[in-house]
């Protein structure tokens, strides 16, 4: 089994961006390999929730998020809710995270961090993580995107394949 990690904006997404990383989920899943993602809204909520609904015992997903989850979920609304993301959308990130932790606690990989914003720096370092821990890389890039494209050039340095890199671009 290959681990591929899903890539993407968190923050503009649109109806064709949701279809093709849930298209991508399922293909991925019906070869039998597994989800890594960094635990976002937009592409990797996405992904997480089309592997739940495929693997309800998420034993083929990992998340990495950059601090306990409690404590990421406080620093998402104090720092990443503006718009087009919403309390209902951090509400089902929440949700859908709390499911897959208690489904099988040993897929989200929590940061032992427990107070303070959480950085950019931190959030990048998710990423090594992902790379680390992965086989190839699914990218969903809007706007040329800054995190999605720090993830592919770690990927890349560390000899991992770009299996798919779509590339979109959405007005703001």
């Amino acid at each position: 089994m290959k681990w591929v990690i899903f890539t993407g904006t968190w923050r503009l997404v649109n109806k064709e961006v949701e279809n093709d990383v849930r298209h991508a989920a399922r293909e991925v899943f019906e070869r039998g390999d597994g989800l890594v993602t960094g635990g976002a809204t937009g592409v990797d909520f996405f992904a997480m929730d089309e592997f739940l609904k495929l693997n309800p015992e998420c034993t083929r997903i990992r998340i990495f998020i950059p601090a306990r989850l409690p404590h990421f979920i406080d620093d998402y609304r104090k720092n990443w809710k503006h718009s087009p993301v919403e309390d209902v959308d951090i509400d089902n990130l929440e949700y859908l995270l709390k499911i897959i932790k208690e489904r099988n606690p040993s897929a989200v990989f929590e940061v032992r961090k427990d107070s303070g914003d959480i950085t950019q720096a931190e959030y990048d370092l998710r990423h090594n993580e992902e790379v680390t821990f992965s086989d190839e890389v699914y990218a969903f890039q809007v706007n040329n995107s800054s995190g999605t494209s720090d993830t592919i050039t770690k990927a890349r340095a560390a000899g991992l394949p770009i299996g798919l890199h779509k590339t979109y671009k959405i007005k703001e």
